[in-house]
């Protein structure tokens, strides 16, 4: 290594550096120099430029600085080079940030068919009632007494009901209970040998009907259509009257309350958000009983008090128009 003489300005003398064979390595280092000159006035250190075998590096070596000035010029360089990578870092991130998008619409709600609902309905009924009489034995089929008696009654009906369903997905299951009141009556008349000689007038009439069901269906949006079964209630009142030669020979009557099953089905057409239209038939059962009439043997003359049993098998027909408002669902 080549000595250079001591510069006058900066108190401790400093050797000028050594180029090793890379030139731009020299020119870095001058440039780097020159900035320490300009911030401390002097060079702050003394150094020699190696290169080793195998390497092209540069090795830094004081000899006659200080320790104070080689840990300022240690920091002040981190502290450029600590800005720069968050400068780069930074510009990373901008560049590197995702377009924004904007929010997607709302998904289609399907029309929810669970929760509690009430109404109305109306509609029309029609039945028919075997009536039959045991007791009369062979007498009576001597006489022409019929096995049994049918009696067809038809008519208006009108009332309430109310229920709870549950959806899950497409299926729909609840319980329902309504009540209709009406009349729903008719008369059966029977001319035995010899016609004229003697009849019997049987009348049926239903005054109210009452189901309790529960029921499952497939709701298809705004459309339900569904199925149920469960139990069915009705109150009937019977007369029963005898007739001969013109005169009444008995006149009875009797009511009773029934309970039978019921199977129907509908559909149902939600209109509004909380209102639906639905039309529905049921058939309802109520098996075969025996009714005791209880009457007068020759009233206005004698009035001889009688009572007869009398089987009866009756069914029931019913067509309902509803209007149902389901309530606001609170779970």
């Amino acid at each position: 290594m080549r000595a250079n003489p001591t510069r006058a300005t900066g108190g401790v003398g400093c050797e000028k550096i050594t180029p090793c064979r890379k030139n731009y390595t020299a020119a870095f280092v001058g440039r780097f120099e020159a900035v320490l000159q300009f911030c401390f006035g002097c060079c702050p250190m003394d150094t020699t430029f190696r290169r080793q075998r195998d390497y092209n590096c540069l090795l830094f070596e004081s000899q006659g600085c200080s320790l104070a000035h080689h840990l300022l010029i240690v920091g002040v360089a981190t502290t450029i080079m600590a800005a720069a990578g968050s400068a780069f870092a930074a510009d990373m991130a901008v560049r590197s940030a995702p377009p924004a998008y904007s929010a997607a619409p709302p998904a289609y709600s399907a029309y929810d068919w669970g929760g509690v609902y009430i109404g109305g309905v109306i509609g029309g009924a029609w039945g028919e009632t075997d009536s039959s009489d045991p007791n009369f034995g062979v007498l009576g089929t001597r006489v022409g007494v019929p096995v049994a008696q049918p009696t067809f009654s038809s008519g208006f009906i009108g009332g309430v009901e109310g229920g709870l369903r549950y959806q899950l997905g497409k299926l729909v299951v609840g319980t329902e209970a309504d009540i209709t009141w009406g009349s729903v009556n008719g008369t059966s008349t029977t001319n035995w040998v010899p016609v004229g000689v003697l009849s019997r007038s049987i009348s049926a009439d239903t005054n109210w009907i009452a189901t309790s069901t529960s029921s499952i269906g497939i709701a298809h949006d705004r459309w339900l259509i569904y199925t149920k079964a469960g139990v069915a209630y009705a109150h009937t009142n019977y007369t029963d009257n005898w007739v001969g030669g013109g005169l009444p020979l008995f006149t009875g009557a009797d009511s009773e309350n029934r309970v039978g099953w019921t199977v129907g089905a509908g559909v149902e057409w939600a209109i509004w958000n909380s209102w639906s239209v639905k039309a529905e038939y049921d058939y309802l059962d109520f098996g075969n009983r025996t009714v005791a009439i209880n009457g007068t043997v020759l009233p206005g003359t004698v009035n001889f008090p009688a009572s007869f049993g009398m089987e009866n098998a009756q069914h029931i027909n019913q067509f309902k128009a509803g209007l149902n408002w389901h309530l606001p669902t609170f779970w």
